[in-house]
């Protein structure tokens, strides 16, 4: 992590008075003075607020969309699927993504390696090793016959297109980031430089719509959702995960939680909020799924931050506390607290 970061630029930066979720204009301050120490490429000190509103909370004064992408200099998503690979990772972690992928194969029709055999039955019987298989897969129906049409907005590394196209979906992807874009083309994948206002100009109509950790990114979330709402089918499915400002993992660790990552997430959402923005664009039948299995990633990072250490270096490597341990089993019973908002919406 870099320990010479300096001030971002003022002539880069801008004002958010009002709240990016419902334009609130009662706030309070949540923390103050935060640096990158997850990436450590980002410079600047930044403030997040929470809305009195919503209880949305959210970046002021954040980069301006031009000034950005100097924060995301060396993200995970430019790294090759090989090189996501051999990210350090414990041989139980090595021997549950065993597990799970037999369960993957079974239940969704993949051919994921390594597979472990006995996976389908065993991650069955652990609820949350299931749950977080499941959101790998983002919980996706079968394709209709001949192949639905899905686009996953902000696609990342590619991970999940390969899954979709595995699945049998017709899979597109868009991602704002050039680099990003030429990895995944370099890997076969169908992807482009875009975003959602340009794809909401043209005649393009999806039956699935994924957006993986991407609407905290953005600077216009509303305007985002209303974009992927136009582009789906009457009856299509968002799929949709992002960090839960309301979870366990955000009140036990404070201004030391992975789920800040600033100046990156501009815009943090509490269940309520975000059902709340959902349903005030027009989504139905939303239902909220569990994402499952935090210890390694989240927690593990969250605590690799609290220590002063680098998160990324960390991730795999620490072993969970028994408060972590606690927290995680929490979170089947109580779905407000769960680490992730992972939700699914109709049109």
């Amino acid at each position: 992590m870099s320990d010479t970061l300096q001030p971002w630029p003022q002539a880069d930066l801008e004002a958010v008075p009002n709240c990016p979720v419902c334009g609130g204009t009662e706030r309070s301050l949540l923390y103050k003075g935060l640096t990158d120490r997850v990436f450590g490429v980002a410079d600047g000190s930044w403030d997040f607020y929470r809305c009195a509103a919503c209880a949305s909370a959210w970046l002021d004064p954040r980069p301006t969309p031009s000034s950005i992408g100097r924060a995301y200099e060396r993200y995970y998503t430019h790294l090759a699927e090989d090189d996501a690979a051999m990210l350090p990772k414990s041989a139980l972690v090595r021997q549950l993504h065993a597990w799970q992928n037999d369960y993957k194969n079974a239940r969704y029709g993949l051919q994921r390696k390594p597979s472990s055999v006995g996976g389908r039955w065993l991650v069955r019987l652990a609820p949350s090793l299931r749950a977080k298989a499941d959101a790998q897969c983002r919980h996706m129906p079968p394709p209709p016959a001949g192949g639905g049409r899905l686009l996953d907005v902000g696609f990342g590394s590619g991970a999940f297109l390969k899954i979709a196209s595995e699945m049998g979906w017709h899979a597109e992807g868009i991602d704002f980031d050039p680099k990003a874009v030429e990895v995944a083309r370099a890997r076969g994948l169908n992807v482009s430089c875009a975003s959602a206002d340009e794809l909401a100009t043209q005649e393009r109509q999806y039956d699935v719509i994924t957006i993986s950790h991407v609407i905290e990114h953005v600077h216009a979330p509303m305007p985002l959702l209303r974009n992927l709402y136009r582009l789906l089918k009457p009856g299509g499915l968002l799929w949709l995960d992002t960090p839960n400002l309301s979870s366990y993992g955000a009140r036990r660790f404070g201004p030391d939680w992975r789920g800040l990552e600033t100046p990156r997430h501009l815009v943090l959402f509490t269940p309520q909020s975000m059902i709340s923005a959902l349903t005030t664009i027009g989504f139905q039948h939303i239902t909220q799924h569990w994402h499952g299995m935090t210890l390694f990633s989240i927690y593990a990072e969250s605590t690799a931050i609290a220590r002063g250490q680098c998160a990324q270096e960390a991730i795999h490597q620490v072993v969970p506390s028994v408060a972590a341990v606690v927290d995680e089993l929490r979170e089947m019973m109580q779905p407000a607290r769960r680490e992730f908002l992972t939700l699914s919406a109709r049109k």
